[in-house]
């Protein structure tokens, strides 16, 4: 028997979530690891470790979060393999203009304490927010996010206070029109926002499917040393020499594998077999 189907082998997955995560997730695990199916754990707080609308500050950084949401959801369940996410949404490294949706995946085994953790960034997102002051700005930034398909949060303002109300959740014109109004007639603004919540906000949701597709690809890679799942990319190495010049570039020369139980290490080539990088992405051809 391989490790991937010692430690999976007929087991359910518990997902820790609120916000409708297991119909992506659960598939996603369930297509590449030997499970016997996938639920969510009922009536799980998950709130607790941070709300995007700010009423609830995360503590953690998010792979920290994540972990702790698996392991709460572990001992409110009883279910010992317990998988858990957790989302943010900040400026993108190499053009801190953008902003990026950084999604982080942790698979938590209560039976030994193990967990694996997975993270994918990406630039396909539907956030941000806006203070109107006119019914017309807010049906302007509606229509900018995607609205009614992707969900709004409306408050007094960008950054909760105590007291202030929060509106969550909205997802149809009515609503948005009463809502907001009145808002605007308390306050004389409203901060509009895109719920990101993952069952309101379905770009969202698509990230945190290809992330768990990801993440059980890595999941039943086996280390060659000591057969351990998860033999997993954690490196990408930079180096990819210039066509032109020959020089070495910032782009990818190969990724780094690791084993987080033995150590063991090995390179993997790019999958798409590139050889050189072209000169305009080259500091000495192009500085």
């Amino acid at each position: 028997m391989d490790a991937v189907q010692q430690r999976f082998g007929g087991r359910t997955l518990a997902v820790a979530t609120m916000h409708g995560k297991e119909r992506v997730i659960g598939p996603a695990l369930c297509a590449v690891l030997p499970l016997a199916g996938f639920a969510a754990i009922p009536d799980l707080d998950t709130d607790r470790f941070g709300a995007f609308s700010g009423e609830v500050e995360r503590t953690h950084d998010p792979r920290t979060a994540a972990l702790h949401k698996a392991r709460h959801g572990a001992e409110r369940s009883g279910m010992d393999l317990v998988i858990a996410s957790e989302g943010s949404f900040v400026p993108y490294p190499p053009a801190p203009f953008l902003t990026c949706d950084e999604e982080w995946l942790v698979l938590y085994d209560a039976r030994d304490g193990r967990h694996w953790a997975h993270r994918h960034v990406t630039l396909e997102t539907m956030a941000g927010g806006e203070e109107c002051r006119t019914m017309e700005q807010v049906r302007a930034f509606a229509q900018r996010i995607g609205f009614p398909s992707h969900g709004l949060v409306l408050k007094p303002q960008e950054r909760w206070r105590e007291g202030d109300a929060v509106i969550k959740g909205v997802e149809d014109r009515d609503a948005l029109e009463v809502h907001a109004a009145r808002i605007i007639g308390a306050h004389g603004t409203v901060w509009a926002e895109c719920d990101l919540r993952a069952m309101l906000n379905p770009t969202r949701m698509a990230v945190i499917r290809a992330t768990a597709e990801r993440f059980a690809q890595e999941l039943a890679r086996c280390c060659p040393a000591c057969g351990e799942p998860h033999f997993a990319i954690t490196e990408a190495v930079p180096g990819l020499p210039c066509g032109l010049c020959g020089m070495p570039t910032r782009s990818t020369l190969f990724h780094l594998r690791n084993c987080g139980r033995c150590g063991h290490s090995a390179q993997e080539p790019r999958e798409d077999a590139r050889v050189s990088e072209d000169p305009q992405y080259c500091d000495h051809c192009n500085p």
